[in-house]
């Protein structure tokens, strides 16, 4: 996968339409470095509870991998690549680095 199959996803308008063109491109996905869809929450957040349920299908089957921000693997997906807030629904390459 290159980053054009990402951007194809990208222009979508349709939020429902443009997650689901993200999951057939992992799905689809052949190479070492398989890219994931990472939801990004911190416990007390509210707007985090809105889209663990938004995504709470998603989450449970695997597709999305819920992550707190203040864990170990959080950390590390926020401080490289730069955000401040959450819930962040990310697409991220094997070494967590978001797939732009």
């Amino acid at each position: 996968m290159d980053n054009s199959d990402a951007k194809k996803c990208y222009v979508l308008e349709d939020r429902d339409a443009g997650l689901a063109c993200v999951k057939k491109v992992i799905e689809n996905y052949e190479g070492s470095c398989k890219p994931k869809l990472v939801l990004l929450v911190q416990e007390k957040c509210p707007h985090c509870s809105k889209e663990k349920e938004i995504h709470k299908a998603d989450i449970e089957k695997g597709i999305i991998k819920q992550i707190d921000v203040d864990s170990e693997e959080g950390l590390d997906i926020a401080v490289k690549n730069g955000l401040s807030g959450v819930p962040a629904l990310l697409l991220v390459d094997c070494r967590n680095q978001i797939i732009e």
